[in-house]
Order: C-alpha cells, then structure tokens, then sequence
C-alpha cells in the first residue's frame, strides 16, 4: 500500500509518502507561512522526488484535529478533493496522538497545543493507548487530572508557553521536548493511519475542532436554545 500523509494542523508542515509503514521520503518545514500556499507544492514536489505519480497512491491520511482551524480546514479540503478524484482511502488521524506516537519512553506522554487564555488541547496517553481523550479545556484541569498519577510525565508540543507552569507543578517527575523536538516526524501520522478504517463517506469528513469556531458561537448568539453540544468536549 503506497500512502499520501500530511499535517497541516499547526504551523509546522508535514508531508510522508510510505509504503506499508515504511517511510519513503518526508517533506516538513515550520516557517510560518501559509498552508494554503505551501501544501500542494509540497505534495506534488515530494511525489515526484520520490518517482511516484498521484495515481500510484492507494490511501490518504491526514491530521483530522485538534489545531488551528485554517490550518485543518486546509488538510481536510485537499485530502477529501483528493480522495475522492483518485477515489481512494481517506483517513483521518489525531493530531495529538501523532505527537504521542513519536514518544517511546514510558510514563504518560501528553501532546499539547497552546488554545490562549490559560487552555489547552491536550490528551493524555501510555504506551499507544489514549487514556485521557484528546479535549479542549483549562490547563489547571489537565494538571489536576495529572496530579492523581505518580509516574513520569513527558510533555510534547507547545511546552514552551507552559515551561514554567509545568516545572512549577510537576517538579523533576515532569520532562519537557521543546516545540522544536516536538516536530511532526512523518512516521507517526503514518503509523496511526495504516492501522485505522478509512472514513465511509468522504463527504461527512470534517476537521476535529474540538471547541466551537467563532461563527458557531455567534450564530448560537442569535439562537438561543439550538446548542448541540455532543460533538465538543469543553467550551469556556
């Protein structure tokens, strides 16, 4: 099985072409420019870097979320366009758990993304396996969460805006990768999706936001009472 992988969900860039769960060639850069711009390029030059046409590629996987949600209306709009038009597999894959993916230490590993204002997207997992689901929510909660655990404690991601706070809490049981360490490698994505079901109809995929979008909150302003709220985790 020849893949087409890529992570569009943060500022970094990650493109992996596979086959099977070996990793052929990965295109990454985290210059802040626009993925809009910079993905399609950055497909189209590794494939053919690698001797591959569009045409050879069996399935597509992308980070599904959390993250910046141009960033993953990005990924998801050309991996659906894709998909489709070569009418192959489509996966989606958790941006959080492609970080986790990356740890092999033992302890509890946990992916974050700064979300502002003293919040998080986080998860917590152990040994490949999600124990605290990926969710939008205040960092005192997930440390809280954290804090009934005594074992060792590895943070990826966006551990810079937190370094302190962490240290502060956690103490040496805590280790920090830096934003830097933390880059998307090309293999996790990769790992993660070979193992997942492709999505059934490609038209319902959508981004994993996990926290209602500006526009959802305002139009639920002006309806009150019309709030779905199984499809997020937290709001504040």
């Amino acid at each position: 099985m020849k893949i087409l992988a890529f992570d569009t969900s943060n500022q970094p860039l990650t493109v992996s072409l596979a086959e099977d769960n070996q990793v052929k060639r990965v295109f990454s850069t985290n210059e802040a420019r626009n993925h809009s711009i910079q993905l399609l390029p950055a497909i189209q030059e590794t494939i053919a870097a690698q001797n591959w046409t569009l045409t050879d590629i069996d399935r597509i996987i992308v980070a599904q979320g959390p993250g910046s949600f141009t960033g993953l209306r990005i990924g998801i709009t050309v991996a659906k366009v894709l998909a489709d038009t070569l009418k192959i597999d489509l996966v989606g894959v958790s941006s959080l758990a492609v970080l986790a993916e990356q740890v092999t230490s033992q302890g509890l590993i946990v992916p974050l993304f700064n979300a502002r204002n003293e919040n998080v997207f986080a998860g917590v997992y152990r040994e490949g396996n999600n124990i605290l689901a990926d969710a939008h929510q205040p960092i005192a909660n997930l440390f809280n969460w954290l804090q009934t655990y005594d074992e060792p404690i590895i943070f990826l991601g966006d551990t810079d805006v937190f370094s302190a706070l962490i240290t502060e809490t956690f103490g040496a049981r805590a280790h920090m990768l830096t934003p830097s360490e933390s880059l998307p490698d090309g293999q996790g994505i990769v790992s993660l999706g070979i193992q997942a079901s492709p999505v059934i109809n490609i038209a319902d995929f959508n981004p994993q936001y996990l926290r209602k979008t500006q526009a959802e909150l305002n139009w639920l302003a002006a309806h009150p009472g019309e709030d779905n709220p199984e499809n997020y985790v937290f709001e504040v």
